[in-house]
């Protein structure tokens, strides 16, 4: 159908920009001029990132339909799922697990709002090259690559993995929200498409029906890897760019509208209540 390929074009560009506008900010500046770029060629700098990105991608689909395959096996026939001696989606759909689902994205709302720093994740980056800088603390293997090997193909491909590590405790409300989505899209492909195609008349049973596209994850992160590589050897340009109040906005609105997404969907789950049983009458209901 029409808008599966509208729903993948959307999610991408929408993932692969929000990621660009986490390369600008400043924990992510700070690291990215330390990762020896401006002594790399063009070639170098983009042959390493079109390597890393297939080959995060290639993993990502492995992971993905991994999961699809497992939840299919487990979930594809939902009018033979009462002989499960444990049943993940009836603990999902619990009062509990809901509860805690609530409580992960209340904070995440909270740090992003700057009412709580639980991770101190751009002050522990300064604070660390501060201390590298005044000989306290000894560079990490990766570091110490990137300068032997300056230039090389080789300390392209570590710097690009060097970026994801230092700026992971910052960049940890956005990479829940991504992880939460993926994981909702996944059960809402396995779920529904099935019943979607058996409505439809089509006689296929398999998750073919992308309501949700579940490679965000590697959009968003080509998106920051982009970011990197295209801006991060030009401090001026970078400084600039990163100094636009639209792009120290757009990501944390889009987690602000996430978190509270997520939470509002708890809620419904809690107060409707909305249980496993009667989603799978209403997925096997003619």
């Amino acid at each position: 159908m029409a808008y599966e390929y509208l729903t993948m074009v959307a999610s991408f560009i929408t993932c692969f920009m929000m990621g660009v506008t986490l390369s600008l900010q400043s924990a992510s500046i700070i690291v990215g001029t330390h990762t020896h770029l401006r002594e790399q060629s063009k070639w170098t700098r983009w042959n390493g990132y079109i390597m890393f990105v297939l080959l995060l991608f290639v993993l990502d689909m492995l992971v993905t339909n991994g999961i699809y395959i497992a939840f299919h096996d487990v979930y594809g026939n939902l009018l033979n799922i009462g002989y499960l001696d444990f049943d993940l989606m009836d603990m999902f759909f619990s009062e509990s697990f809901q509860i805690g689902v609530i409580l992960v994205f209340s904070l995440v709302l909270f740090q992003v709002l700057g009412l709580v720093d639980l991770a101190h994740g751009e002050r522990d980056v300064s604070f660390y090259y501060d201390q590298v800088d005044a000989g306290k603390h000894k560079p990490s293997w990766m570091e110490q690559y990137m300068g032997r090997q300056r230039g090389s193909l080789g300390a392209s491909l570590v710097g690009l993995l060097y970026m994801l590590r230092m700026t992971i405790k910052t960049m940890w409300p956005y990479i829940v929200c991504l992880v939460w989505f993926k994981i909702l899209a996944i059960l809402v492909n396995v779920l529904v498409s099935p019943s979607i195609n058996r409505i439809m008349h089509v006689n296929n049973e398999m998750t073919t029906l992308i309501m949700f596209d579940p490679y965000i994850i590697t959009y968003a992160v080509a998106g920051f890897l982009w970011g990197h590589v295209a801006l991060h050897h030009d401090v001026t340009k970078v400084s600039r760019l990163a100094s636009s109040m639209a792009i120290s906005l757009i990501p944390r609105l889009t987690v602000l509208v996430g978190a509270i997404f997520f939470i509002g969907l708890a809620l419904i789950i809690i107060m409707v209540p909305i249980t496993w049983d009667g989603v799978l009458d209403a997925l096997t209901k003619k």
